[in-house]
């Protein structure tokens, strides 16, 4: 939402919602695409074992993908892009004076949890210094 004032002098900021969104959706893309390829490399292991190898040898065999690696670095990518948006949420809701309890249930978790979404964070608080010095 843009204040008046913002309005008026034509500046907007970036809403961070917004931008925590964006990148949720681009890593929700590269995760897709990571997924496709993924998804080749457990079928490969899922022919290998069909044809009677050990899974040692399969896992072994420098030929063989580990899918670990890949699935491991999909999850936590997603896990970010999805709680930083959760979070963004979180305080763009309360923001707009959402009370905490409407947005724990609206997110389906305790208020508790939403308390400590929007708590501010040490790097809140020097992201919010290194932008006064910019300005």
């Amino acid at each position: 939402m843009i204040d008046s004032e913002e309005a008026e002098s034509g500046e907007t900021q970036e809403d961070p919602v917004v931008a925590a969104l964006t990148n949720l959706s681009e890593v929700a893309a590269s995760s897709a695409d990571d997924l496709l390829g993924l998804n080749e490399d457990i079928a490969m292991l899922h022919n290998r074992r069909r044809r009677g190898w050990s899974w040692n040898r399969i896992i072994s065999d420098e030929d063989s993908p580990n899918p670990l690696s890949a699935l491991t670095a999909i999850a936590t990518n997603f896990a970010r892009a999805s709680g930083g948006f959760r979070r963004a949420l979180a305080l763009g809701l309360r923001k707009e004076g959402m009370q905490v309890t409407e947005i724990a249930s609206l997110f389906g978790v305790s208020r508790q949890r939403v308390s400590a979404l929007i708590r501010p964070r040490p790097q809140d608080e020097s992201e919010e210094i290194g932008e006064q010095l910019i300005e």
